[in-house]
């Protein structure tokens, strides 16, 4: 609920699974969707479905009446700037089923996506690592490509 939060126009939040903001907080982060902003939601490791379930429950107190739909491979997202199989990015953390998620204005995908969510991965993993020589080269190239797209993407749409 950080007025500071509408100086940007991209939001990043990891690990929604334990996520538990107030109401004043799902309040703040719908009104900053609903004005242009984007949330870009990363770090899930959800083999049982629980922490989609939680992300969810929180947005829908957010964005009442918008829901998380599942996001073709082919959406432009992953070609805004590269060209990228969004399966390519493996999670660092070994492989799951990869999903990604949207939250579209009205439920309609063909309007402006508020939300981005990355389930079963964490491409920061490779990011934050990148210089530490954890994960092939390859590998990270790619979670910084996705990132790339997913800010081109936001401060394009």
């Amino acid at each position: 609920n950080d007025p500071e939060l509408f100086r940007y126009p991209i939001a990043y939040i990891v690990e929604v699974g334990s996520w538990n903001p107030t109401d004043e907080d799902v309040a703040a982060l719908g009104e900053y969707l609903l004005k242009g902003g984007f949330l870009i939601v990363d770090d899930t490791r959800d083999e049982r479905g629980t922490e989609f379930r939680n992300f969810a429950f929180h947005m829908e107190r957010a964005l009442p009446g918008l829901s998380l739909l599942p996001l073709a491979q082919d959406h432009e997202v992953f070609v805004s700037f590269f060209r990228i199989d969004p399966l390519a990015v493996i999670p660092p953390y070994g492989r799951r089923d990869v999903q990604y998620y949207a939250i579209y204005e009205d439920n309609d995908p063909t309007k402006r996506m508020m939300v981005l969510m990355n389930l079963n991965n964490d491409i920061a993993e490779y990011w934050e690592f990148s210089d530490r020589g954890y994960y092939p080269i390859d590998l990270s190239n790619e979670a910084y490509k996705l990132g790339v797209n997913y800010v081109v993407y936001a401060l394009t749409h």
